[in-house]
């Protein structure tokens, strides 16, 4: 006698399909993107910050000063705790005539006397940067004259890519009181971070 078997149903497996995956990929990476950069500004810390702006600032006035063809300046002001660059002061083209001489060396006969230079428009700095509050100046110096009394220090670019030498000591004072420079390289107009070690032993 043949007993009756129930009929037993395969359960079917349930899953994702790759079409629900790749939507679900796109919008974690969508968050990622949106999220991320958000979170590694917060994180910076007030000396890193600083640093980069006096480094940012090198790199503007150096970079201006090359493609303009005129000096500019970096002004680094501790007191305000800020970091700006403006045009140099521009040199006026010197014709002089000695009277009844005739025309000095630096003019040829052939030319008329050069109009006075007009003073450059004041459109405002063109980079500006800050210094955090909680980061204290411990050395300002440039062209090794120290500036820390002034608390102020003004560093010219010139148009072949030197500048002025230019070092600046920081530290994070309410944080973990580490001391880390910024040095420009007079030759080449470039800014090095430094620790104090390498810039008591060179």
């Amino acid at each position: 006698m043949f007993s009756a078997q129930k009929p037993t149903f395969k359960k079917e497996k349930s899953a994702f399909t790759l079409i629900e995956l790749m939507v679900v990929m796109g919008l974690i990476m969508i968050v990622m993107t949106l999220g991320i950069p958000r979170l590694v500004q917060h994180n910076e810390t007030p000396l890193g910050g600083s640093i980069s702006a006096v480094m940012d600032a090198c790199a503007s006035a150096r970079s201006k000063a090359i493609l303009s063809g005129k000096p500019m300046k970096m002004i680094v002001d501790a007191s305000n705790y800020s970091v700006t660059v403006g045009a140099g002061a521009p040199k006026p083209k010197v014709v002089s005539e000695i009277s009844g001489q005739g025309p000095t060396v630096d003019q040829s006969p052939d030319e008329e006397p050069a109009e006075e230079p007009k003073p450059a428009s004041s459109t405002g700095p063109a980079f500006s940067g800050k210094i955090h509050e909680d980061v204290g100046v411990t050395f300002l110096a440039v062209n090794f004259l120290p500036r820390e009394d002034e608390g102020r220090a003004e560093v010219t670019f010139h148009p072949n890519g030197t500048s002025d030498e230019f070092t600046i000591g920081m530290i994070h004072v309410t944080g973990d009181n580490v001391q880390r420079f910024v040095q420009l390289d007079s030759v080449t107009g470039l800014a090095y971070l430094k620790t104090e070690d390498e810039i008591q032993n060179p």
